[in-house]
């Protein structure tokens, strides 16, 4: 090897460090997942397989991927400082992506994302913008704020369907996913919080288990999950689902109700449970959708 390609190859390095450092801190898989949820909101809302759903279902995924891209960048951004602490070998907090250089990436991202929506029709625009500030607002300012962080990641995870089902002009079916997933991952970030009681109070975070207790807090997140497993047959007794979705919804409000009961004495292993309950709940309502 001469000297020149020595050089090249000592060039190429950085770079394909920075790329895979990029890629990394839009966390593809949970974009991915965020994108996915888009399309169910469509699918169960039982559109044709036309031309005029498909070309919406795929702008609805890219905005979905990118706006959600754009927030997991700029939540790194406001705690690069916990971040050094904690996970120094992030890129932000290891210098191998500078603090601006993650601004303009996540607000290109967001931007993009924000510009895909436009194209699939206004009340889409709107969610999207919207989402897109409301993530910047939770990662600067709410997310350690008592239960409006918690409301507000349960709002924002449950709007993607929300999201998906308007790219079609449906709104009925999707709004009930939506209210169901916003009141469980609501139940399950007081759970996190819970779990994270120690670690919240160092940070002088002001958590509803910081302010009321853990007890308190548990009991608010028992409410949410019970109001969410309230909503759930809604779509078999108005006759929008079958027999395979009361089924499979049942099994997944077991599950969930089995998380909230176990977050008394091991809140991480509860707020792993209601995880899988909430895949069974998506799977629930795929089969109703089809």
């Amino acid at each position: 090897m001469n000297p020149s390609d020595l050089r090249e190859a000592d060039l190429i390095r950085p770079m394909r460090s920075r790329t895979r450092a990029y890629l990394a801190e839009i966390r593809v898989v949970n974009c991915l997942m965020a994108a996915f949820a888009s399309l169910i909101g469509i699918f169960v809302s039982k559109a044709p397989l036309v031309y005029d759903v498909i070309v919406p279902a795929l702008l609805a995924f890219v905005a979905v991927f990118l706006v959600t891209a754009g927030g997991n960048v700029i939540n790194d951004c406001f705690d690069v400082d916990i971040d050094r602490v904690n996970k120094p070998r992030r890129a932000l907090p290891s210098g191998l992506i500078t603090r601006r250089s993650a601004l303009v990436y996540a607000l290109t991202l967001s931007l993009f994302g924000v510009a895909a929506s436009l194209f699939i029709n206004p009340v889409c625009f709107g969610l999207a913008a919207l989402n897109a500030v409301l993530l910047v607002l939770y990662s600067w300012k709410l997310k350690r704020s008592v239960l409006i962080g918690n409301l507000l990641i349960g709002y924002l995870v449950g709007s993607i369907f929300l999201f998906g089902g308007a790219a079609v002009y449906s709104f009925f079916i999707p709004s009930v996913l939506f209210v169901s997933a916003m009141l469980a991952i609501t139940s399950r970030e007081i759970v996190k919080d819970v779990e994270d009681l120690t670690g919240d109070r160092r940070a002088g975070a002001s958590t509803l288990p910081i302010r009321f207790g853990a007890p308190h807090s548990l009991t608010t997140a028992a409410l949410f999950m019970l109001a969410a497993v309230t909503v759930s047959p809604l779509p078999f007794i108005i006759g929008a689902s079958g027999y395979p979705y009361l089924v499979i919804v049942i099994a997944a409000d077991v599950t969930l109700l089995y998380g909230i009961v176990l977050s008394r004495s091991a809140p991480g292993r509860a707020s792993t449970v209601i995880k899988y309950g909430m895949l069974v709940v998506l799977l629930a309502y795929v089969v109703g959708g089809i």
